[in-house]
């Protein structure tokens, strides 16, 4: 009988973080879709397991070889979780954003380590291990996605909320305190429409997310192909709610909105950030600017008129922020017309052209690698802004979000997304979404302001 050999896959979660978009609740986590399309590729002789720290906390499970994705903020827990098998001999292997942007760290801490997209190196690094001939580096390059493996969807925990899937990746956008482009490149790569269909059709849950980092793009290019992707939808009768991120720009072309909304579009991710022009400028988010913050929501308004609910992405923490211009952003996006808000702290990540300007200019707080990677996280300012100190900065913002998250406010919303849209299911996902946020910043789940909405949306059969 011929030995099995065995492939653990792990997604890291950094237990010591408790930010505003930490949440608690299981129904949130997404599918670590880059595990299941390794999995995917690995030899059917292999055993491969998934173990995702999202759902279920590390326990020690025999494996031949081991692989952890990560990013910069659970980089500290797979270095912790590397040393578990490496000092029993069992080789490691390490990708990821934050692999990528610090290979040479990762190399002290793991065997192999993953240099950008994994999956045009995938087959060789597995070969490598079979001859015992390991290499320390392996850098992938940009692959154009036609034929992308489909992730081994039964390894995954059966209790997701939500199928995920990817259409396309890249993004032309590079703002300052992003790393997609330097992970994913400057320009879109889309999948094949019919070979994004298939594999939709093979997600068992009723909630989708696409996880492109921009669902329609800029160009025009990219708006026919989204258009393509929604009526392929439409005609292959997908017949599921999802929800993606884009750009302020969507509206752009209203026929888009009118496709995404009758391919089941509840819910568009749009990172608005902050309502101020200059302070947009600074951070090179171009595309906010040149729509103008004057039409943010005219834009959110035409939005809803297709059904689609709005959760906006807000930023606090620029260089330049004073109380005043935290005042004003806290107002604006209290009194916007979104139905829910995603709320972070200014982080220069490693790899980004903020995190370069900020070691240039040695304005770094935090400094001490790898250990203070910890507070690279959406709830700290890892350097002092130009006009407040940074912990007074973050009190004062924890301080200010309460408005932004109070109870009442958030029941509102709900009240008046459902009059915007029509659409009690984007009404719904949306107050959970807002829930889940405030769960965070407060650390205190309340029950029953969610089950009364349930309670409706049952009677109205519509979940």
């Amino acid at each position: 009988m011929n030995y099995r050999r065995t492939l653990l896959l792990i997604n890291p979660v950094d237990n010591k973080s408790k930010g505003f978009i930490d949440n608690a609740n299981v129904s949130s986590r997404y599918q670590p879709l880059n595990l299941g399309i390794l999995a995917a590729m690995t030899p059917r002789d292999w055993k491969i397991k998934i173990m995702d720290e999202n759902i279920k906390p590390f326990h020690y499970y025999p494996a031949d070889l081991v692989g952890f994705t990560s990013m910069t903020i659970t980089a500290n827990r797979v270095y912790e979780l590397a040393q578990i098998y490496r000092k029993k001999g069992i080789k490691t292997v390490m990708g990821g954003i934050h692999a990528t942007m610090c290979p040479e760290e990762a190399a002290h801490f793991v065997d192999s380590v993953v240099i950008g997209e994994a999956e045009s190196v995938w087959e060789h690094l597995l070969d490598d291990f079979e001859t015992g001939n390991m290499q320390q580096y392996y850098r992938g390059i940009y692959t154009d996605l036609v034929h992308s493996p489909k992730p081994r969807r039964d390894l995954f925990f059966p209790g997701y909320f939500f199928g995920s899937i990817q259409t396309n990746r890249g993004c032309p956008n590079n703002c300052d305190y992003c790393s997609v482009t330097a992970f994913n490149g400057s320009r879109f790569r889309f999948r094949p429409t019919d070979e994004v269909i298939a594999e939709m059709k093979e997600i068992p849950q009723k909630w989708m997310m696409i996880v492109d980092d921009n669902i329609v793009g800029h160009s025009k290019k990219s708006q026919e192909r989204a258009k393509e992707l929604f009526r392929a939808m439409i005609d292959n009768k997908i017949n599921k709610y999802w929800w993606s991120q884009t750009s302020v720009d969507v509206a752009d072309d209203e026929e888009v909105l009118e496709l995404a909304a009758k391919s089941g579009c509840k819910l568009l991710f749009i990172g608005i950030e902050n309502e101020n022009a200059e302070q947009l400028e600074m951070i090179n988010k171009k595309v906010n600017v040149r729509v103008g913050v004057d039409r943010f929501n005219k834009i959110f308004k035409k939005i809803h008129q297709y059904g689609i609910g709005i959760t906006v992405g807000s930023i606090y923490g620029f260089p330049t922020d004073t109380k005043e211009t935290i005042d004003r952003r806290i107002h604006f996006f209290k009194t916007c017309h979104v139905d829910g808000v995603q709320s972070s702290l200014m982080t220069a990540f490693p790899g980004t052209t903020l995190f370069k300007k900020l070691q240039k200019s040695n304005r770094l707080d935090y400094t001490n690698f790898p250990e203070d990677w910890q507070y690279y996280s959406f709830e700290n300012l890892s350097y002092t802004p130009e006009k407040m100190g940074r912990q007074e900065m973050q009190d004062y913002v924890y301080e200010q979000l309460q408005k932004v998250y109070n109870a009442r406010h958030i029941k509102i919303r709900f009240y008046q997304t459902f009059w915007w849209t029509k659409s009690l299911v984007a009404a719904y996902h949306s107050y959970l979404g807002y829930w889940f946020y405030r769960l965070s910043l407060n650390k205190k789940w309340e029950d029953g302001s969610i089950r009364w909405v349930e309670k409706l949306l049952k009677k109205e059969n519509a979940i």
